[in-house]
C-alpha cells in the first residue's frame, strides 16, 4: 500500500509541475521570473533515491518541461547530470535535511540549468556577437537563482518530509 501511495504522489508532482509554473502567483516572482520548477521538484527526488532511479526520472522530467516549452534548447541533459551528482550526494550524506543546504544545492542546480540552456541557445542560434542577448539572458539567470534560491528549501523540503514518510 505504501508503494502505491509513493508512485501517486510522484506522479501528481509531476503533474502539478506545469500547474506551479503556470499558476505561480506574483509574490513567487521576481521580476516577471518563475522559480526553476524542474530543479526543486528534481532535487528531492534525487536526493532519496539512487542514481539509476534518479536519472531515468529526470529524463522523463526533461522530456515533460521539454514538452510544453517552445524553443530548441533542452532541459533533458542539464537535468540528467544534476540527478546522478544529486544522488550520489544523497547516498553518502545523511544530514540532507538542512534548510540551508537544500537552497543552496537549489541554487547551483539553477545556475547550472541556466547555463546550460545559454549554451545551448548561443550553439543552436550562433549569436555570440549580440551584447543585448547575453545582458538579458544573465539578468534572467540572476533573477530565476534568486527566486530559485528562496522558494526552493520551503518546497524542497517539505517534499523530502514526505518522500521519507512514504
Amino acid at each position: 500500500m505504501a508503494k502505491n501511495n509513493k508512485k501517486l504522489f510522484i506522479l501528481l508532482t509531476i503533474i502539478c509541475l506545469q500547474a506551479c509554473t503556470i499558476i505561480s502567483p506574483d509574490w513567487l516572482k521576481i521580476n516577471g521570473i518563475n522559480p526553476c520548477w524542474p530543479v526543486i521538484l528534481l532535487l528531492p527526488f534525487s536526493l532519496r533515491n539512487s542514481p539509476r532511479k534518479a536519472a531515468i526520472g529526470s529524463i522523463f522530467l526533461g522530456i515533460f518541461v521539454d514538452s510544453f516549452t517552445i524553443g530548441d534548447a533542452s532541459y533533458i541533459p542539464s537535468l540528467f547530470i544534476l540527478s546522478l551528482v544529486w544522488s550520489a550526494y544523497g547516498l553518502h550524506n545523511k544530514k540532507i535535511e538542512l534548510f540551508l543546504n537544500i537552497g543552496l544545492m537549489a541554487i547551483f542546480g539553477t545556475a547550472f540549468v541556466g547555463l546550460s540552456l545559454w549554451f545551448q541557445k548561443i550553439i543552436i542560434y550562433s549569436i555570440l556577437r549580440n551584447n543585448w542577448f547575453h545582458a538579458w539572458s544573465f539578468h534572467v539567470l540572476i533573477s530565476e537563482v534568486i527566486i530559485t534560491g528562496l522558494v526552493a528549501p520551503f518546497f524542497s523540503s517539505w517534499l523530502l518530509l514526505t518522500y521519507k514518510k512514504n
